[in-house]
């Protein structure tokens, strides 16, 4: 024994070694050997700020790139545009019956190598992105001397009229607010030319502008000059550059039955080697001049890039992994649902430095959507590659990207979406303030990039202002007291601070308010009902609410009562400076007043209960398990704490069927939704974890993180690239579909809760027949490493060596 373990630990000091050197991700690199279809066999690439879908189609190299902040008038995240580069002599054959070709994404250096061999030319082309400014790269080197053109395709060429569809689902889905508008709603164009020394492309917002018309509908013009517009003035776009490139000509042609225009730079002269750039630049100015002198700021070519480049990935992956059956290849599920692990953070690093967070549906790779559901023949003044479904920030999905990147160590990666809530705190007072005379702020759940309710969802009523001041803040449709999801950010970001000890300072005021609002809303609504803040026993009363989108209505829902509970908990856990101590002598008062949690007896078991039921409902309106909020993401019902019976028994017993009206058999489930839809945001996986339900935790990991393959509802869909999930709920990739995934993954391998977080538990639900080795993060700045191979533990590490004594293994 003695032998075999030190055998073995020799052997992981080796792994170690090779962990250090990247060695381990060359097996998880993903490689073509043909040509694409379509850009729905793109392949993802990125850094920064930007995402690249890079493929190529008929003997051409082409990709889309958008960049976070890339938002126009009618609030909708558009492309940068499309480049098409052409050789001749061509290394890729116009058929596609190559020679050789291969396609690789290299992990390493988060670039896209090509490789063509034909009969006429050889060629090795490097595309990749900067991480620290927003520079895109193509290197072409080619065995003859070759000439190119590179084109920047726009279809945005003149102002379209996006007329109002049937319903929430068809034209104006990408500008969600205006879904239900009954004005006119128009596209406006770019504008593209040649200048610069290449081709100058730029979208320069106009005055029609969705937000402003949002403003005045919840009659919030009176303090616009205090509000954060982000939409207003905003100039983004770039230019193309390349050694040897002079302009050409402006030809035309179609995409996916869009229509563009392509502004062509040529080769002066034949060469080996070829190297184009593209430079963006995005500002807030009412002046032009003042956007082009940003962007001849960024044009100056810097030393070095390439290496800290290099360098800057190395950290990345260095900081965290899992990696599950090693060696064994892609016909294995485990090996597939580690690789796949791999492939979604590095999509999630795309936008590490953004200014707006990444969207959660389809994030910065997007591609044309007729791949996705095929609706031919849709207007492409909409329909085209700028299409994306629920073009709003949801808080429910937006928080299931960004839960993973605590334990990956990405915590950089997870201020674009706390900024968010930052610049749009005052936005989100003022509407207390004005409508109630409240303090605290309120997100709801589907909001704009200024934080607040889109139109769809408040109610478009001509004229503006018109609704009932009692139902300013409660919305339409599925989310009419929804507010929970900025609890949610809010011990997001407590968390943040536990794994980092950083300064969360700018977030304190945000932190605070998200928990205010409760109590100042609901204790007034309270008031005008019975005269009184608090029930009988002196306790908060949130009456008229649902539980997620699934549940209404009723009574103190429990995802509420245990966000509330765990925010206020953290608030009077922090320090003076931030939080005073007459701040913390209230919030030590209103946490006795917290409702408590809801129970109801299911098949003769105690189960946690979504509300305080006050008649049961017949129909389940969506498929959240809103009685597991508990569980995840609040932790109050995990391994080594109390009452986790109660937990277990409610996804045993206390989940609920689908009513008649529910399409249940359309998408194939047979009963239980809350159990069987698994697909997009389904979060069974992190949620089983924590009650050490192994067996099902890695059923449901697999159907989750093994290679894409569609769900249900749209039937068989492989993705070429394995971690383009979706469509779930609506674009593909779907990235809240990759994010709980890893979240999942994550609570399998280590969880931190038990022992008020201290406790480190190690492979709390891991399968035995699957070999793990992972490095992860805890609260303190912990990293926990282990290597589980052959059903036994080999090797255990965690830095600090003082935090070893807090280590559990298994249950």
């Amino acid at each position: 024994m003695v032998m075999r373990f030190f055998g073995a630990l020799i052997g992981v000091l080796i792994s170690s070694s090779a962990r250090a050197n990247l060695e381990w991700l060359d097996e998880f690199n993903v490689v073509w050997d043909s040509q694409s279809a379509n850009s729905g066999e793109s392949m993802p690439c990125g850094g920064g700020d930007i995402g690249l879908n890079v493929w190529v189609e008929d003997g051409d190299l082409l990709f889309y790139i958008e960049r976070s902040g890339n938002i126009d008038e009618n609030d909708q995240l558009l492309k940068t545009g499309r480049v098409r580069i052409q050789m001749e002599p061509n290394p890729f054959s116009a058929d596609g019956k190559d020679l050789s070709f291969r396609q690789e994404l290299d992990l390493k250096t988060g670039s896209v190598l090509i490789t063509g061999r034909s009969d006429e030319n050889n060629a090795d082309i490097r595309v990749w992105v900067e991480v620290c400014r927003p520079v895109v790269h193509v290197e072409l080197d080619t065995e003859k001397k070759s000439e190119i053109t590179a084109s920047f395709e726009s279809w945005r060429n003149q102002k379209q009229l996006i007329p109002k569809g049937d319903g929430r689902d068809y034209n104006r889905w990408a500008m969600y607010g205006y879904c239900t508008y009954n004005g006119d709603v128009f596209s406006y164009p770019d504008q593209v030319d040649f200048a610069e020394g290449g081709v100058l492309f730029f979208h320069q917002n106009c005055g029609d502008d969705l937000i402003e018309k949002e403003i005045a509908l919840q009659r919030l013009d009176g303090v616009i000059d205090q509000m954060y517009l982000p939409t207003k003035n905003r100039i983004f776009g770039g230019v193309m550059l390349g050694n040897n490139l002079a302009s050409s000509d402006v030809t035309g042609g179609s995409y996916v039955f869009t229509p563009y225009k392509a502004w062509n730079l040529k080769s002066v002269k034949p060469v080996r080697q070829h190297h184009i750039r593209l430079v963006l630049h995005t500002e807030q100015t009412e002046h032009r001049d003042k956007w082009m002198a940003g962007l001849r700021k960024s044009t100056a070519e810097v030393s070095g890039v390439w290496e800290r480049n290099v360098q800057w990935w190395r950290d990345f992956w260095n900081r965290s992994h899992i990696i599950i059956n090693k060696g064994r290849g892609a016909d294995d599920k485990g090996w597939q649902v580690g690789r796949n692990y791999q492939l979604m953070r590095y999509m999630l690093a795309s936008n590490a430095f953004g200014e707006f967070p990444i969207h959660f549906n389809g994030g910065l790779f997007i591609y044309d959507h007729f791949y996705v559901d095929g609706k031919r023949g849709m207007n492409p003044a909409f329909y085209n590659a700028d299409y994306r479904k629920w073009g709003a920030w949801t808080g429910m999905n937006q928080r299931l990207v960004h839960w993973p990147m605590l334990k990956s160590g990405d915590f950089e990666m997870m201020l674009p979406q706390f900024e968010y809530y930052r610049k749009n705190l005052r936005n989100a007072q003022l509407r207390n303030e004005v409508s109630f005379g409240i303090k605290g702020c309120s997100f709801a759940e589907q909001i704009n990039s200024a934080g607040l309710p889109n139109g769809y969802h408040y109610g478009w009523e001509p004229p503006f202002g018109t609704r009932n001041p009692e139902h300013e803040v409660g919305m339409q449709y599925h989310h009419t007291h929804y507010f929970h999801t900025q609890l949610e950010f809010a011990f997001m970001m407590h968390e943040w601070y536990r794994f980092t000890g950083a300064d969360i300072s700018p977030y304190i005021p945000f932190m605070k308010d998200a928990v205010i609002f409760h109590f100042e809303y609901h204790r007034m609504l309270q008031r005008r009902r019975t005269g009184r803040d608090w029930d009988e026993n002196g306790r908060l009363v949130m009456k008229g609410m649902q539980a997620t989108e699934t549940y209404k209505t009723g009574t103190n829902p429990i995802l509420e009562a245990a966000a509330l509970r765990k925010n206020l908990e953290a608030l009077f856990a922090l320090p003076d400076k931030w939080v005073s101590k007459k701040e913390k002598e209230l919030f030590r008062d209103w946490a006795a007043r917290v409702p408590e949690l809801n129970f109801r007896m299911r098949n003769g078991h105690r189960t946690l209960s979504p509300l305080l039921e006050e008649k049961p409902s017949s129909r389940l309106c969506n498929r959240e398990l809103a009685q597991l909020y508990p569980v995840f993401p609040y932790g109050i019902y995990a391994l080594g704490l109390p009452g986790l019976d109660t937990a277990v028994y409610t996804w045993k017993y206390g989940l609920d069927p689908a009513g008649d009206t529910y399409l249940g058999k359309e998408f194939g489930i047979n009963g239980y939704p809350q159990r069987e839809a698994w697909w997009g945001w389904g979060q069974q996986v992190p949620m089983l974890a924590r009650m050490g339900l192994s067996h099902e935790s890695k059923e449901y990991i697999v159907k989750k993180m093994s290679d894409a393959m569609g769900d249900p509802r749209s039937g068989n869909f492989k993705a070429r690239f394995p971690a383009f999930w979706g469509p779930g709920y609506g674009c593909m990739p779907s990235m809240e579909w990759g994010g709980v995934g890893m979240v999942g993954l994550q609570e399998m391998c280590l969880q931190t809760i038990a022992k008020d977080g201290r406790e480190i538990r190690m492979l709390p639900a891991w399968p035995a027949d699957w070999d793990v080795d992972f490095k992860l993060h805890a609260p303190g700045r912990t990293i926990v490493e282990c290597v589980f191979s052959d059903g036994a533990l080999q090797w255990q590490q965690v830095t600090p060596l003082l935090r070893q004594a807090d280590v559990v293994i298994g249950q």
